[in-house]
């Protein structure tokens, strides 16, 4: 698990979590993160929840999370 969310983080979402290949629930909601989604996040094959909720994003979800059979819960509101 990684939670890190309501940390004021800013920024863009680093191509980089998506090496976390054993990552179950990863929440970076309430923070001020901007820019697109990673096609990289695709590999987090084992990804069960995944919180974006409340920050600057933009874009479309990438093709690359259709493998991402696992998700559960998938929270992308206020964006």
């Amino acid at each position: 698990w990684l939670w890190l969310g309501i940390n004021t983080l800013t920024g863009t979402l680093p191509s980089e979590l998506g090496k976390l290949s054993n990552l179950t629930s990863l929440d970076l909601g309430e923070n001020q993160l901007s820019g697109t989604l990673p096609t990289e996040m695709g590999n987090l094959t084992q990804l069960v929840e995944f919180y974006l909720y409340s920050n600057q994003l933009s874009g479309t979800i990438p093709i690359e999370w259709s493998g991402l059979t696992g998700l559960q819960y998938l929270l992308l509101d206020d964006n």
